[in-house]
């Protein structure tokens, strides 16, 4: 049996914790909130995964709105460290009409290497990742610098980035209500870095290169 455990709002539950805290004068810790709030939501999250005797997996889901969308706010670091991942939503994808609006920067998966790979997911699945967040990253840094000096200063490399940013947003994270496996994502992957030239592909093997890129 799996299970799956949804926490919302979580937000919500630190914002009430602070102001007992302040109520009972309670010495504050990060931003006024209580100095016990890791344990706090460490036992909460933990002892929603407890299922003794039985077997099974559970999936444990705490949803938490970051407070002026900032990341390093003592709510959303905080669960950071206790969750094995965090998903974090984009509002500027939800405008582009990107569904799911998934930030593919600052999420992250603790648990990915141990469930990808040879005889699990595909031999090139983290190679690929890697290349694949690396050029993403590099046209979101070139996307800022063409609102400053316009795409027509852009170099025809800088543009090849440009446009797998955009790609990639419409093709490998907006799925829209389509069921896609894996090796489906992968071959969209794949399909996404054919935009740009095999030079610029230094976060994976060359074999591997060799047998998806062309």
């Amino acid at each position: 049996m799996h299970i799956l455990v949804i926490l919302t709002d979580m937000t919500n539950y630190c914002e009430a914790l602070r102001e007992i805290g302040s109520a009972r004068e309670e010495i504050p810790g990060r931003r006024g909130y209580p100095g016990y709030m890791y344990t706090d939501l460490a036992s909460i999250y933990e002892r929603a995964g407890r299922l003794k005797g039985k077997k099974g997996s559970i999936t444990l889901l705490p949803i938490l709105t970051m407070l002026d969308d900032d990341i390093t706010h003592p709510i959303p670091d905080l669960t950071g460290y206790i969750t094995e991942g965090q998903i974090v939503l984009s509002r500027q994808l939800w405008k582009k009409g990107v569904y799911p609006p998934v930030d593919v920067l600052p999420s992250l998966s603790r648990l990915m290497n141990l469930g990808i790979g040879t005889a699990k997911t595909r031999e090139d699945h983290r190679g690929l990742s890697d290349q694949l967040y690396s050029v993403y990253a590099k046209g979101r840094d070139i996307r800022k610098l063409s609102t400053i000096v316009g795409e027509e200063g852009l170099s025809d490399l800088d543009k090849k980035y440009l446009r797998f940013a955009d790609e990639f947003e419409n093709r490998f994270i907006g799925q829209g209500d389509v069921n896609r496996n894996i090796e489906n994502t992968l071959n969209i992957g794949w399909e996404l870095l054919k935009i740009m030239p095999k030079t610029t592909l230094t976060r994976i093997r060359e074999d591997l290169i060799e047998k998806y890129y062309t």
